[in-house]
């Protein structure tokens, strides 16, 4: 006797004018019913523990569909039953290591800001930071897709060529509330020292602070590079930003805690992989200028204005790391 839902699937095939031929996956369904109902009760549910285990708690990399032929069991069985106990799909990100060390002092900093500045503050703070470039880089194959009745046919716009050794750059900028200086672009083997930092990047982007922000009033916020914290680059930030934040108030190990880390290099690097072929230095800089003055107000904003929210997230968190 088959079981009452294998019998309304066939009646539901049939009412829908469906052929024999086009219900084969029934035989599918009727041989993992038969196999399933072979099994004792007790030990499909060891088995699905066993699978939940191995996919919330073992080190390696696991798959539902893995687990679940691993184990015998039907994957849908498996969805279900994670469902049941509230278990969800993330996407994997990358964090940075913090030691616990680096966590008191994230939180007293994280403390410190919430405490001193205000909402009304954020339009005076300018966020400054380095970045690496790679072209190539983030491009995913298994996400993109390119269609045509033969691959040979497609047109070359369509792929992805990258060069055997691709091209890189190191990208500095700033960014506050209402607006950005400058991207500075230069080559990533340039090694930048506080020499490079302050004439190449710190004092053309303070070149475009001065119409648009009182020199006296911006609160400066850099991460804790050796260029930043040299003895040299902390005198001048003195000298034309006096209320600059020093490095001692400066939280260590900290991209969940500025802008660009953690909202406006990603957006870049997202509209730097929709160009299919940059050939040299020069080409790729033209193009990381102009997406960088494309990208939207708003997006500025928004991440700027999220700043002060996430030093209480990190101070409530005792120093973790926030997403």
């Amino acid at each position: 006797m088959l079981p009452v839902e294998v019998q309304k699937l066939i009646v539901a095939h049939y009412q829908a004018g469906k052929r024999i031929t086009e219900i084969h996956s029934i035989d599918w369904r009727l041989s993992d019913w038969s196999e399933a109902s072979e099994e004792a009760p007790e030990e499909r549910k060891d088995a699905l523990n066993r699978a939940i285990r191995n996919l919330t708690e073992a080190a390696q990399q696991n798959s539902i569909r893995g687990q679940a032929r691993k184990q015998g069991i039907d994957r849908s069985a498996m969805s279900r039953e994670m469902k049941k106990r509230g278990i969800k799909v993330y996407r994997k990100v990358i964090r940075p290591f913090i030691t616990e060390a680096q966590k008191v002092a994230r939180k007293r900093c994280a403390q410190r800001f919430w405490k001193r500045y205000r909402k009304s503050d954020i339009p005076n703070f300018v966020f400054v930071d380095e970045c690496y470039v790679l072209v190539g880089e983030y491009f995913n194959s298994q996400q993109e897709r390119c269609y045509g009745k033969s691959f040979e046919l497609i047109p070359d716009s369509k792929h992805k060529r990258l060069q055997k050794s691709p091209l890189k750059a190191m990208i500095c900028g700033g960014v506050w509330r209402d607006g950005r200086t400058r991207l500075i672009v230069l080559p990533s083997g340039l090694k930048i020292n506080q020499a490079t930092y302050q004439d190449r990047c710190l004092k053309p982007m303070l070149c475009d602070l001065k119409d648009k922000l009182d020199p006296r009033e911006v609160i400066f916020y850099q991460g804790k590079a050796p260029c930043h914290v040299a003895k040299t680059t902390q005198s001048y930030l003195e000298a034309n930003l006096p209320s600059f934040i020093r490095k001692n108030d400066t939280p260590p190990n900290s991209p969940d805690l500025d802008p660009l880390d953690y909202g406006i290099w990603s957006a870049l690097k997202a509209r730097l992989g929709k160009h299919k072929i940059i050939q040299n230095f020069e080409q790729l800089k033209k193009v990381l200028i102009k997406e960088w003055k494309a990208l939207p107000e708003e997006l500025i904003r928004d991440t700027v204005d999220s700043w002060l929210g996430r030093c209480r997230a990190v101070e409530n968190s005792d120093g973790n790391y926030v997403d």
